[in-house]
This record gives structure tokens, sequence and C-alpha cells, in this order.
């Protein structure tokens, strides 16, 4: 490759590499957000195929679960007729504890048909026989052979399994569950499914080794069974209740489920299922052709639950029994559903659900049973996670993700916090409507987290900023500029702007006559004990004028104003500072002559302009400075101070905006580099502090300057002369003006003369 072409690729790179590290000091806020989100999007979709392993993240998003059916519980229009027979204190207290003589409990399911319950399921088990009075006193060892004989005989008339049983068959469904701790008790009624050996180990529904179930002439004998399992989350909460388990190759229908299908007629119950990985997972179960329940994989349904404990009407057991409940109460179980439990504390069936602790779980299934009639008749309100739920939810997080991290970034933290608290309020509204109206459960978790990180980053980053701005603002202005301007720009550094821009400035140069010769005669330490005091002693004027000092070269002073803070009067402050150093210099040489130190004194040029003003300079080394035409004219104007014997010049842009002051009109000049002439000014006080005289004596002078530019050269040289006998002080002045006229030739003159004088040194 020739030298030229790898000279170009080589700084085509490094203007490539320039670039992406501009890009990243800029944006450094919004880099590192988009960052964040990935990092958050990575733990998303670790956490959608780990769930074992994201238990923070279940529980928030099961803890919002919980809040939305607090906010918003399902609306139900219906009001099935299911009635709970609860076996609650009252019921222990009159009856005896559970469990009861068998017998009790055939009376109990005897008087519930007798008041028309058109199906009775009990969340209980009975799994071990009951105990059969003349068998007891068959035990005893003294009895005589016709005792025995006698009692042998009464044993079936105390029979209370089989009294039980013989109640059973029309309208009742027994409960059994499954567990693993060991023994199978009871008898298990007939799957609704077997599955092949080749499905049982990729199934995903539960599957327990163990069972305690009804005895073998209970569920014989009983209309049907199903299991009353329930399985709370893993912060012991009940969210959800499994409608179908695996036990070995058979596939058992809940209570609930089970009595949806005999209360619908519906004649089997099927369970679709799809593959899922190397999984076989539960897509929905359906109840004839009456309704289909969307179920997770594991075939279990998210529990609408209608409201707190006692959303449905509960009668006391004892009240059945007797025939003493409420008679509004009796009625309501004529066709009604009965779900026989307890709400009794001994009896260990009280649940945590959403809404309340000390649930009970016979109204756990209640409501389970309720929500798939529902179905049934037309209201769905089962809640699901649709399967396009996963995609919706990356694409949600990459949106928000994406959308705050470019946002957020500069702005202040109200309006960070308005920003994200919208937006939070917008999906948190969008999640909740979806959940009233489409009954759709979508986690929100890493929504809201998303939201909060970027946020809180950005506050952080935004903090740092403003941190380091503070820093930088105290590092780069601490010595250059006012202490109360820098106490205004570290407490408000949005007001400062460290990049290059353009404005209006007045800028001031001040330097030592005579510099070089009086440094000369001086040692190092006297001379820099010289410079020292005098740059204190101007340094203070300026700053008192609020001025921004922008460097010191020697004995030169320069400053300027209308930056980094905005100052509308900034010509004002300038032509100030200008005076104010000229007074304190009187004051310093009287004690530099004191001191045996040589005096001196100072000249100073003001322009006032459009000028280039920000941080500028090299990676090594930067500093807060202004450039143009208007700063360059400004040294010009210093330089010609001894030329006219000025201690200030200024120019007509200055003079204009501060007019407050009184001015001493110079001369008409043009300075080397520039085309256009420029009418020049020495500032003399304020104008209402001024003098008659002298400002008589100003307005003498702007008329031999007249006559002297409209070449009546005889009138303006005796004004000269006047005003030179006046003001002996501004004699250098109109003696300049003397020596012009005397030295030419009025016919010399060009047509067109403009009475301007070329300065051809800087």
């Amino acid at each position: 490759m020739p030298q030229a072409s790898r000279s170009k690729a080589s700084r085509s790179k490094a203007n490539r590499h320039n670039a992406a590290v501009t890009i990243l000091r800029r944006h450094w806020p919004t880099c590192l957000g988009l960052l964040l989100v990935a990092v958050l999007l990575a733990t998303h979709l670790f956490a959608s195929h780990n769930p074992a392993q994201s238990g923070m993240l279940n529980r928030l998003d099961a803890l919002l679960y919980d809040w939305r059916f607090q906010l918003l519980p399902p609306q139900r229009s219906a009001q099935l007729p299911i009635v709970i027979v609860d076996l609650d204190e009252a019921t222990q207290r009159r009856e005896g504890r559970w469990p009861w003589d068998r017998a009790k409990v055939a009376d109990l399911v005897l008087a519930l048909q007798q008041h028309g319950a058109g199906l009775i399921g009990f969340d209980v088990v009975f799994s071990e026989p009951g105990v059969n009075p003349a068998q007891a006193v068959l035990a005893a060892p003294d009895l005589s052979a016709n005792t025995r004989q006698a009692l042998q005989q009464l044993i079936p008339d105390f029979d209370g399994d089989r009294s039980l049983a013989n109640t059973l068959g029309s309208n009742v469904l027994l409960g059994y569950f499954f567990h693993a701790d060991g023994g199978k008790v009871g008898a298990l009624p007939f799957p609704f499914l077997e599955l092949p050996e080749a499905d049982l180990e990729k199934s995903a529904l539960i599957s327990l080794p163990d069972y305690t179930s009804n005895l073998h002439l209970l569920t014989e004998n009983a209309l049907s069974s199903g299991f009353v399992v329930a399985v709370p989350d893993a912060d012991g909460i009940v969210r959800r209740m499994p409608l179908a388990m695996r036990y070995e190759n058979g596939v058992y229908a809940s209570l609930t489920l089970e009595m949806a299908r005999v209360a619908l007629g519906a004649p089997w119950i099927k369970l679709d299922q799809a593959q899922s990985g190397n999984q076989v997972v539960a897509t929905s179960l359906q109840i004839g052709k009456h309704v289909q329940i969307p179920v997770d994989g594991r075939a279990q349904m998210l529990v609408p639950y209608r409201g707190r404990a006692g959303s449905y009407l509960s009668v006391s057991a004892t009240g059945v029994l007797r025939g003493d409940a409420p008679a509004g109460q009796l009625q309501a179980l004529d066709g009604a559903l009965v779900l026989v439990g307890t709400s009794a504390l001994g009896l260990s069936d009280l649940r945590t659900v959403p809404l309340q602790t000390g649930y009970p779980g016979v109204e756990v299934h209640a409501n389970v049973l309720d929500t798939i009639l529902q179905a049934a008749v037309g209201e769905n309100t089962f809640y699901r996670q649709p399967d396009w739920e996963p995609g919706a939810t990356l694409l949600m997080l990459i949106v928000s993700g994406v959308l705050l991290a470019l946002l957020l970034p500069r702005r202040a933290p109200v309006a960070m916090l308005l920003v994200s608290g919208g937006w939070l309020v917008l999906m948190v509204g969008a999640n909740l409507l979806l959940w009233r109206y489409a009954h759709f459960a979508l986690p929100l978790s890493m929504q809201i987290i998303m939201v909060l990180a970027l946020t809180g980053f950005n506050i952080a980053a935004g903090y740092l900023k403003t941190n380091r701005q503070k820093r930088a603002i105290q590092t780069l202005f601490g010595e250059y500029v006012p202490p109360a301007y820098v106490e205004r720009m570290v407490a408000h550094p949005d007001l400062v702007s460290l990049e290059g821009e353009q404005r209006e400035m007045t800028v001031l140069f001040a330097d030592v006559l005579n510099f070089t010769a009086m440094s000369e005669a001086l040692s190092a330490t006297e001379l820099k004990d010289l410079l020292n005091r005098y740059l204190t002693a101007v340094t203070q004027v300026l700053f008192e004028h609020s001025g921004t000092i922008d460097k010191y070269v020697g004995d030169m002073v320069m400053a300027f104003w209308n930056a980094p803070l905005d100052d509308a009067k900034h010509a004002s402050h300038a032509v100030g500072a200008a005076l104010q150093m000229q007074h304190r210099m009187i004051r310093l040489r009287d004690t530099f002559q004191q001191d045996g130190l040589p005096v001196f004194d100072i000249g100073i040029g003001l322009n006032t302009g459009l000028m280039n003003v920000g941080d500028m300079g090299s990676s090594y080394r930067r500093a807060y400075t202004v450039m143009g035409d208007a700063v360059n004219l400004g040294a010009r104007l210093e330089g010609v101070t001894r030329f006219y014997g000025s201690g200030i010049l200024v120019s007509d842009a200055t003079r204009q905006q501060a007019s407050e002051y009184l001015y001493c009109p110079v001369d008409r000049i043009r300075v080397k580099g520039k085309r256009e002439p420029i009418d020049i000014f020495e500032p003399l006080c304020l104008l209402d502090q001024a003098a008659p005289e002298l400002v008589q004596h100003m307005q003498e002078l702007q008329h031999a300057l007249q006559h002297y530019r409209e070449r009546r050269w005889t009138e303006a040289r005796k004004l000269f002369m006047y005003l030179s006998e006046q003001d002996p002080a501004r004699g250098t002045l109109y003696a300049l003006y003397v020596q012009r006229i005397d030295s030419t030739d009025l016919k010399s003159l060009p047509l067109y003369w403009d009475a301007v004088y070329d300065h051809e040194n800087k």
C-alpha cells in the first residue's frame, strides 16, 4: 500500500475513534442507560427460562397480582346458587368435635337432601372406618355367648359407614387428596384420562406419589369424587388451584371440576395439551361442549376471588342438622350446589389468599366452581396469561427501556420524575384495563423495575454530572470570576454553558506602559512583588464590577463581561471597572513610591461586539476564553492609548451601550488589519457626576473635531490651541491634532478624505 493511502487510512481510523470518544463523552448517560436496559432484558430472559431461580421477581409479580385483586376484584352480574355448609365453631360446640360419627354425617346429608340440595361436595375425607358401637362392645372379654350373638345381629344396624354410603348415590361427591407423606389410604376413583407410558416423564402435570382417599365402600357408592388439593405459591399464598393432577399414569379431576361436570350434565372432561420444549404442557380443560377453562402448563387455574371471606352464603352445619338455621338460609339450599367444609380454626383448613389470611379452604373451592359455572352461562371471568404474553412483555420492556434511556438524560430531576411517572401510570393503567376487561394477568414487575432503575440511574447520573459541573466550574472559574458569580454558577450549573457559543460581550485589555524597561531595573523578587500587588488590585476591581478574568500574560490583564453568566449591562460594568482601575492606580503608585518601587501608568482598551466564548484548548490544557475580531479590536485600542496620552480608550459600540458616562471624543481611526474606521473615546466619569465646565469643555472639543473633519482647519486649530490652554491634562491629544493640521497641506488631501487616521502598528 502506498504511503499516502496508509496515512489516509490511519487518519480515517483516528477520526472514527475520536468521533466515538466524543459521542461517549457527550452522551454517556444515554449509552450507560442503554447498557442498563440490555442488562435488565438479559435478567428478564433468564428469569423467564429459569423461574425456580427468580424468587425475587416472582415474589414481586405475585405481590402486584394480589394488589390488582384488592384494587379490582372480578365483577360478576349473576349470583349462582352456591352455598357453603360450615362445620364451624358453633357446630363443634353443639355437635361435638370433628370427626363425627358417620351416622351423624349421614343425617347431615339427608337433611341437605330434604332441603332440596342439588349437589353436595365434601371438602373432607372419610379415610378410616367409622366406630361401630356394637363392635366396640364385642371387644369386651367377659361377654356371654347370648350377648355376643345379640350384638352380632346389631352390627348392621349400627354400621355408620353403611348408613353414610346409602345416602351418597344420588347427588354427593366426595373429596380426597394426593400428598408425598407416604402411604396409600382408601380407594381412588377412576381417572378421566390415562397417559401413555411415553408421555409420563414429559408431562408437566403436578404429580404426587401418595394419596389419602375415602373408604372403598364410600367411594363406590358416591355419585363421584374429586381431589381437594391446594398448591400454594412459594410465599404460601393460594393464587391458583390445580384442576387436574397425575397419579401414576392416570389424570384425576378436582372436586370443583367434577362438580361442574355433573352440574352441567357433561359426559366427559378433556385435557388439551401441547408440546413445549421437552415437556408436554396443559393448555386448557374442556367440560363436554359447555365450557373451556384456560389453565397453565400444570393444569392450574388462577382463582378469581369474588371477595373476602363470606362472599358466599354460609350455613352452619348444626343449623341444618337441627333445622333451626334461619329460614332464608334453609330455603337457599333448594337446588343449590353445596360445599361442605370448615372455617373452624382447629381443623386447619384456613388459607392465605391474595385478599386476606385465614380464608376458609372450602371457599376457595366455591370461587373455582362459581367461575367455571359462570363461564358456562356466558360470563367469562377466567384470569389467564395469553400465549402472546412473553413476546409482548419483552417488546414492552424494549420500548420502555429505549424510550426512557433517550428521554431521561440531561433533564432536571423533577422532569425525569414527571416523564417516568407518566410512563409508569400509562403502563400500569393499561395493565389494569386488560386485567379488568380482558382478564389478562400480565406481569408488571420487570416493567416497573425497568422504569425505576432507569429513573434512579439518570437521577444519580444527573447528580454526578451536576457535582462534576460544580467542581469544573469551581476549578475553571474560581480564580477568574467574582466569588458571588461562582456561588451562583455552582448553585445553578444549568445557567453555565462550557460549549462554544457566540454572544455580544465586552472585552477589556490592560497593560503596563514601558513595562520592559521597568522590569530590567528590578530584581526577580521585586518584579514578582510589584506584579502580584498590581494584578491583585486590578483583579479586585474587575471582580467588584462583575468581570471575568480571561488571562494574565506578564503585565497584561484580559477580562470580559456577559459570560459565563448573562450580564445585560456588560458595557457599563466594563467602563466602570476601567475607570475604577485608573483611580486604584493612583493609590497604588503612592504605595509603590513609599516602598521604593517604580511607579507606572496603565493603558486600558475596551470593545463591545460579537465574540466566540467557551471552554477551548487542547486535550492537554483548556481554558474558558473569548476570541474573534471584536476581541482583537479591544487589544488594538489598548495598544494606541499611549499614542493619544489617554488612560482608557473605548470603541463607539461600547460608548453607545454605556451611555450613562461622559466621554472625551478622541479620534476616528483604522487599526491594522481592519478596513472599517471606528470612532474612539475616552470615558471620564458618570454623566450625572460631571462638572458643568467639563461637559462644556467636551462639547467644545466636539466642535473642534467637527471643524477638523470638515477641513475648516483654521477654526479647528484655534479651538485645539484654546482647549490645550484650558485643559493641559489632555495636551497630548490637542497637540496631536495641531501637528496634523500644521504638517498637512489641504490641497494635497484627496477629494473624499474621511479624516481617518491609520494605525499601522499593533
